[in-house]
């Protein structure tokens, strides 16, 4: 009674309703103007949590490890022109304000020494002490804070870097900055015998962003034209292409215009809101027209089909975006503020989809009837009810309960074992530019990803020579797990001072010795203190690099390190942990993958509950969980056969396959109840309501699955990823309601 009264206002004057809905649209519109794209990748891992604040507190004393731009130079033949141009370029980036340090081969200081002297100092740029090249280069593959941060210790690479400041995180701030760069490297070696790559999170966020701005503007018309050929396909009626737009981008314009609202901007996550509400709102629209067509066949008039298919529709259209809206707004229990937006922006999106559909579909069918077009009849998809008859009698239904759940069983036990990982590189192709460049430093440097560890203590703690002994025991601990070579920390240059003066290459066991070889490096020309340990002394750094292991083997390692490091400092009041862009993101994004799995449970149980409150029926209520949660079971057993890790984004196919999944239920519980409430025997409301829907159903599917398929062309190997999984998921989840959701509803109890 609801939805009829709802549908007799709208329909009272079409008109009204028609151009209320363009005003919304035009407000929607004007609200998301200033909504942007936005890569700042910390807002991909971070979580309300202490790891994240002690990440923001350490950026501030030792900079931004993720706002490094490094560019790797490989020259054919190391030459006394090559480092003129790597010093002329390092001059020109240290007097630009994008960059807070800038590191190279020719300003970094060289620890060494020539008979008494010792020398702390870089070895061009004015420097002669009558060195040849060739002693220069052995002599930045020794000092510690060259030897395979700079320099290969083993070949001809090098790297220039230039630091932008911890503010430069989003797109917009790191684009010039980089292209500046960039610009730059290039045209200084552009006339060379030397191979230019680019390296570091910031480069490798900018060509993230890059790839998905390249799906927006190719998914969105590819997915539009391609809706368009379905629905010409299948009703033969350019009227439905039209208002299916138009129904689109009320929708699309409504949850950008949410966004606006909000002061937010479209992320890694949210991009790909606008695919995702245009398949779900064809998907719906396809139940209205549908509904049209047939009744208009069957000799309804205009106003009278437009009615029928907005009221009986309506209730399920209703009903499917509430329990599509709830599986998105499942992960507003998330403890990640970037899947809590998902959630909102897509769940509200939904219902506003909904909203569109009931004001722009039924006022337009009134106003610009399509005709007949070709509707669907019930004759279509013969093989369904042959299939539907055998499963709602003896002994069939029996036997698809009892293999239903020995599928559900099985398939719990294997994706009980399934993986959750993360890897940094598995976001680009192999070989995008950026993932080349990082195999060039995993090969010829220390490692393509930093690892930092900070070391707090009180103030002059790591004046104390105990203490520095032990950050060089915890820095050896380090490379011989495999993170690291040669990392670099305030011990491995004194143990080079050290050296450099007594010939003995560890750290001197008395603190005044510390002290005076402390004097020593005070005051060097590229600020080495500064870089490893703050003003007072309190707070101390390991810079390491690393392979990208993946999340699964960091975190794991993460937990060796902190028991390692906890017995090592014990006593010392000194607190050790891992910390910088890597290790936080890479805990963020395995805490992201089980907060997605933790939302669909929550999902599967508020939308049973929704179910049972809107039929007033239990097994109604009961029946919608199994072919609901069996594609979700299925999924995740065949990451686990598969032995690949589950990535995040493509995790997120499990929330949206949970919340769109149910909308086939649920049209069809809606279509059941109808029919059975005529009288007629349980089996034959079943066999009537599969027969009125399945048209509807299937294409429904058909059109999600595309929809989903879309994500194959991408560029963004998460997104392709989300394609292949949404499309099985959602054909799983067509066919568990074709067999088993009539086979549960079968079942006889008294009528209500």
């Amino acid at each position: 009674m609801v939805f009829e009264t709802i549908v007799r206002l709208i329909l009272r004057n079409p008109a009204a309703s028609l151009l209320l809905a363009v005003v919304l649209m035009g407000l929607f519109v004007y609200a998301g103007k200033n909504v942007r794209l936005n890569n700042q990748f910390a807002e991909l891992f971070a979580v309300d949590n202490d790891d994240n604040a002690y990440r923001e507190f350490y950026r501030k004393q030792f900079g931004a490890d993720d706002g490094l731009l490094i560019a790797i130079l490989q020259p054919e033949q190391v030459t006394d022109a090559f480092f003129s141009r790597v010093e002329k370029l390092t001059r020109l980036f240290e007097a630009n304000t994008y960059f807070s340090r800038v590191l190279s081969p020719t300003s970094s200081s060289v620890i060494w020494s020539k008979g008494d002297d010792v020398f702390i100092d870089p070895l061009f740029g004015g420097f002669d002490e009558g060195l040849s090249l060739q002693q220069k280069l052995t002599l930045l593959r020794q000092s510690p804070n060259t030897a395979n941060h700079l320099v290969s210790t083993h070949s001809n690479t090098f790297l220039l870097i230039a630091e932008m400041p911890p503010k430069y995180d989003r797109y917009e701030t790191i684009k010039v900055p980089a292209e500046y760069f960039r610009h730059e490297v290039d045209n200084t070696f552009a006339e060379s015998n030397v191979k230019v790559s680019y390296a570091g999170i910031a480069f490798t966020r900018k060509g993230i962003l890059d790839l998905m701005m390249n799906d927006l503007f190719m998914l969105v018309p590819l997915t539009a034209v391609a809706i368009a050929l379905f629905s010409w396909w299948m009703f033969r009626s350019g009227f439905v292409i039209w208002v299916t737009m138009l129904t689109m981008l009320f929708s699309i314009s409504g949850a950008v215009g949410v966004i606006g609202l909000n002061g937010d901007d479209i992320n890694q996550l949210t991009i790909t809101l606008p695919v995702l509400l245009m398949v779900i709102v064809v998907a719906g629209g396809i139940h209205f027209f549908h509904r049209y067509f047939v009744e208009v066949a069957h000799g309804k008039t205009v106003e009278e089909a437009a009615f029928i298919s907005a009221a009986r529709v309506g209730k399920g259209a209703f009903l499917s975006a509430f329990t599509t809206m709830i599986g998105f707004y499942s992960l507003l229990i998330s403890d990640m503020p970037i899947l809590r937006s998902f959630g909102f922006y897509l769940g509200t999106g939904v219902l506003i989809s909904f909203v569109g559909m009931i004001l722009i579909i039924p006022t337009c069918l009134q106003l610009f009837p399509p005709g007949s077009g070709k509707h669907g009849d019930e004759t279509r998809f013969s093989w369904v009810d042959n299939i539907v008859a055998k499963c709602v009698v003896e002994p069939g239904r029996k036997r698809l309960i009892v293999f239903g759940m020995i599928l559900t069983v099985s398939a719990v036990y294997i994706a009980s074992k399934a993986q959750y990982d993360y890897v940094l590189s598995d976001m680009l192709d192999e070989n995008h530019p950026q993932v080349k460049a990082a195999e060039i430093l995993n090969k010829e440097m220390t490692g393509a990803l930093p690892i930092e560890v900070s070391l707090l203590g009180k103030p002059d703690a790591f004046l104390k020579s105990a203490n520095l002994q032990k950050m060089d025991t915890l820095s050896q601990w380090l490379e011989s797990q495999g993170i690291g070579k040669d990392n670099l920390s305030l011990a491995s240059v004194i143990k080079s001072l050290n050296n450099a003066v007594t010939h003995e290459n560890r750290v001197p066991d008395n603190d005044d010795a510390i002290s005076q070889l402390l004097i020593l490096v005070e005051g060097s020309p590229d600020n080495i203190l500064e870089q490893l340990v703050s003003d007072d002394y309190s707070h101390a750094r390991i810079k390491a690099n690393s392979q990208d292991i993946g999340a699964k083997n960091l975190v794991a390692f993460q937990k060796e390190f902190n028991k390692y490091a906890k017995n090592l400092f014990a006593g010392t009041g000194i607190a050790v942990r891992l910390s910088g862009e890597i290790p936080v993101a890479y805990n963020g994004m395995n805490r992201l993958t089980e907060e997605l799995l933790r939302s669909v449970a929550s999902a599967m149980l508020l939308i049973v509950f929704t179910i049972f409150v809107v039929f007033r029926n239990l097994q109604m209520a009961l029946g919608s969980i199994f072919p609901n949660i069996l594609p979700i079971i299925l999924g995740l057993a065949i990451y686990a056969l598969s032995g690949v890790g589950l990535n995040p984004l493509p995790g997120i196919a499990f929330c949206i396959a949970i919340g769109i999944a149910v909308d086939d239920t649920v049209h069809l519980f809606s279509r059941f109840e109808e029919e059975y409430t005529q009288g007629v025997s349980r089996q034959q409301a079943i066999l009537s309501a599969m027969k009125g829907v399945k048209g509807a159903l299937i294409t429904s599917s058909i059109i999600l699955t595309v929809g989903f398929l879309m994500f194959i062309f991408s560029g963004f190997t998460w997104n392709r990823q989300l394609g292949w999984l949404g499309a099985f998921l959602i054909v799983t989840a067509l066919l568990a309601d074709l067999v088993f959701t009539p086979a549960i509803l079968s079942f006889e109890r008294k009528r209500t």
